[in-house]
């Protein structure tokens, strides 16, 4: 029985009858692999540390059958204030159901490891805003995955500095307005893709956005966030384009991105809702007495 030790991030749980937890891990060696982490929900399990969703680590494994058997081993960062903040863990719930579909095991996934590990790192430290990490995840990840689109301006005139471009989802290209025009259709897409259909998607995107798609395409992982998006606009035809891009070339959407989008619509309903503040017990009394003078 050979034991090994590989790096791993871990993407995915399923707690199993009594302690038993299975565990899939991401590895830059052999893609996405399937752990069975015995006794790993017990207070006195010394795997429990190493079996935490998003924890990446040193896992200590052997092989019995088709099944890798977790023996022990060591957090390296457990990424534990992404479970502080209802938003962070949100995204990265959706950021690691992304990586589990666009992996296997047997495939080399450096990139997509390189990539989700530099995303929960932002979304720990609050680095970047949410919608410039979530949007730089699913463009490059749909690059990573051989979806990239054509960049370098309009595929048909080839102008790179139009007032606005429009991404054409299902062929990877872009046009600019006075192509689109002579083409004699529109399409408008939603923020969300639940039932995508074959037909054209084209999603509008300012110069700002078109430059921060591009530079999400193709920038070294090591600074694949480091763009900005200050204008609000700007930042939402950014994360619609990429969240449209990637869900209509796998062709369904996810639950944790539902849920991401609902809690955030939530928050920022409550945010907006003027609050009512009861006046304090020591000042009513004092009113009631200065009426009764």
């Amino acid at each position: 029985m050979q034991h090994e030790a590989i790096d791993g991030v871990v993407v995915r749980v399923k707690d199993m009858g009594g302690t038993d937890r299975y565990l899939s891990v991401l590895t830059t060696e052999r893609g996405r692999i399937t752990v069975l982490s015995k006794g790993s929900r017990s207070m006195r399990g010394g795997q429990m540390g190493v079996s935490q969703l998003y924890t990446y680590g040193n896992f200590e494994i052997y092989r019995r059958g088709s099944m890798y058997i977790l023996k022990g081993g060591s957090a390296i960062q457990p990424f534990y204030s992404i479970s502080m903040d209802i938003d962070r863990l949100n995204l990265a719930a959706y950021l690691c159901d992304l990586t589990c579909e666009l992996t296997d095991e047997g495939e080399e996934a450096g990139d997509m490891m390189r990539l989700l590990l530099n995303s929960l790192y932002a979304i720990s430290r609050d680095l970047y805003h949410r919608d410039i990490i979530k949007g730089a995840f699913e463009v490059r990840a749909a690059a990573i995955s051989g979806y990239a689109p054509e960049l370098g301006g309009c595929a048909f005139c080839g102008e790179t500095a139009p007032e606005s471009f429009y991404l054409d989802v299902m062929n990877g290209s872009f046009l600019c307005n006075g192509c689109l025009s002579r083409r004699g259709r529109e399409h408008r897409a939603d923020a969300v893709y639940d039932d995508i259909r074959e037909a054209d998607v084209l999603c509008r995107l300012s110069c700002a956005a078109y430059a921060a798609f591009s530079y999400a395409v193709q920038a070294p992982l090591a600074r694949l966030f480091a763009f900005e998006l200050s204008d609000p606009e700007d930042r939402e035809l950014f994360a619609k384009a990429a969240e449209t891009y990637l869900l209509s070339h796998l062709g369904h959407g996810f639950d944790t991105l539902n849920f991401y989008h609902s809690m955030r619509a939530l928050s920022e309903k409550t945010a907006s809702t003027p609050q009512k503040h009861e006046p304090k017990q020591d000042e009513t009394k004092r009113t009631n007495t200065n009426e009764s003078l």
